[in-house]
């Protein structure tokens, strides 16, 4: 075979390409493990932790047992988990009585998350995830990520991505069922 620049410069080029995305290559890309991590959680049981909210009251999962739960994580560098949060608040104080908690988790320093939801004027508990380790345990540092817990502590369902009321209150009757 002839040398040839051009094609040198496209086979570098194309390499470059395949080891920068590799999705490319057929691998995945972080978010895209993220997103498998959260979707394999789909009947199994849910991550157990305990984690404070803006209080320092601590809400453990395991306590919850009984009641259905929709945990959603969010962040405020994340608009679409910042436009969700009103409907979560509303939500959260409406299906209370209905055995069901509404659980945003904050992954995101504490104190923007606090001054988000004062300066927003949103009235929800939040809970934070000043470390990120439940995030990890539930695939969700591509936010934002909801999931909806059954009585018996089973991920009933995953989220991924922005998530509307009428999906969230649908998963939310499956689960009451």
């Amino acid at each position: 075979m002839e040398y040839n620049p051009r094609m040198k410069l496209l086979l570098a080029c194309g390499g470059l390409l395949l080891a920068v995305c590799p999705t490319f290559a057929g691998g995945q890309t972080p978010a895209d493990a993220a997103n498998a991590k959260s979707l394999g959680l789909v009947g199994k049981a849910a991550p157990e932790f305990n984690l404070p909210d803006f209080r320092e009251q601590t809400f453990d999962l395991m306590d919850q047992r009984g009641q259905v739960v929709v945990l959603a994580f969010w962040a405020t560098w994340c608009p679409p988990c910042r436009s969700e949060m009103p409907m979560l608040a509303r939500l959260q104080k409406e299906l209370a009585s209905k055995g069901v908690a509404v659980v945003p988790i904050a992954f995101d320093d504490p104190a923007k998350a606090k001054e988000f939801l004062t300066k927003k004027n949103i009235d929800v508990r939040s809970l934070m995830d000043k470390s990120g380790a439940v995030a990890a345990l539930y695939g969700a540092h591509a936010l934002p990520k909801t999931f909806v817990i059954d009585r018996n502590g089973l991920v009933l369902k995953a989220f991924v991505g922005k998530v509307s009321e009428d999906e969230i209150r649908s998963a939310v009757q499956s689960a009451l069922k």
